[in-house]
């Protein structure tokens, strides 16, 4: 399992940790993929890319108003 580096925007966490995909962070973190935008190495990514050792994982809050 690769070892990467995590930021989520929403509630400001900052983690490296172990992952085999970004889905499995997402689950972990109770992450609703319709709400964020992914960054892999400062890529939007969707949530089914590959990671590997060393990628930096941004999860982004998307907000909306009217």
């Amino acid at each position: 399992m690769p070892n990467v580096n995590i930021f989520i925007e929403r509630e400001n966490i900052k983690k490296r940790l172990n992952a085999k995909s970004i889905e499995d962070i997402m689950k972990k973190f109770k992450i609703n993929p319709e709400v964020v935008l992914i960054a892999k190495n400062n890529e939007l990514v969707t949530k089914n890319a590959k990671i590997k050792e060393n990628d930096d994982i941004k999860f982004i809050s998307v907000i909306s108003g009217g």
